[in-house]
């Protein structure tokens, strides 16, 4: 079920030049179980509108993405939620489901519409987008930032243990998963030979707060050039 992303995003570069018009910016956030990405993004957005009041477009997305693709694929967003965590039907479940679904859609097409929609948001430009495989399938576009947000387990668990008032093991239980679920639809997107260290820039949560980060962020977005 995978898809050619080298060829299709050279495919999308293409129509892109032929709008005499370049994709970006954009910065995309991917984050662990436990690290905060649209706090993140608000605090890049602020300091971007204090610091530069015409960049007061910049705006940041995250899930919203699952009900534009399903929107535009006919389908429930629970239809597509497996793929989006780099899950695949075994023949079975594609025979029930095309039998089942009026519009039924193999996983490649909802893939690939994914990543038609990752790429609008990009390609208009003064958008972070968090998570969603965002960094691979934005890494060619030339004004972009590819952020990772970490933080040692034992920190992050305790941290969300805290918040939703839940016992350990069962916070431990559900991170592992999540964070799975993430490098899982990650690697979906990788083609055979790409290399998996498609970050520019790692920072660890723990030591460093919001505001640090964004700094950084917005330094090394004015070298590239973004703003």
């Amino acid at each position: 079920m995978r898809i050619d992303l080298k060829k299709y995003l050279t495919e999308q570069y293409e129509k892109s030049t032929h709008k005499d018009v370049k994709p970006g910016p954009v910065l995309t956030i991917s984050r662990e179980y436990g690290c905060s990405a649209k706090e993140l993004a608000k605090e890049v957005i602020y300091q971007l509108q204090q610091e530069k009041p015409n960049e007061k477009d910049w705006t940041w997305i995250n899930k919203e993405i699952f009900e534009n693709t399903a929107k535009a694929l006919n389908l429930k967003e629970k239809r597509i939620l497996h793929v989006f965590e780099g899950k695949k039907l075994g023949l079975v479940d594609s025979i029930i489901l095309s039998s089942a679904e009026k519009y039924y859609k193999s996983d490649k097409a909802i893939q690939k519409k994914m990543i038609e929609v990752v790429r609008s948001f990009a390609e208009k430009g003064k958008t972070i987008i968090i998570g969603l495989g965002s960094a691979i399938i934005c890494r060619d576009i030339e004004k972009s930032l590819h952020i990772r947000l970490e933080a040692p387990f034992d920190w992050r668990i305790a941290q969300m243990a805290k918040k939703y008032n839940r016992p350990l093991n069962e916070i431990e239980k559900y991170a592992k998963e999540i964070d799975q679920k993430r490098a899982d639809l990650r690697k979906s997107f990788l083609t055979k030979n790409a290399c998996e260290k498609v970050f520019d820039i790692t920072f660890n949560v723990k030591s460093l707060n919001k505001t640090e980060i964004a700094e950084t962020i917005i330094f090394m977005m004015k070298k590239r050039k973004m703003i």
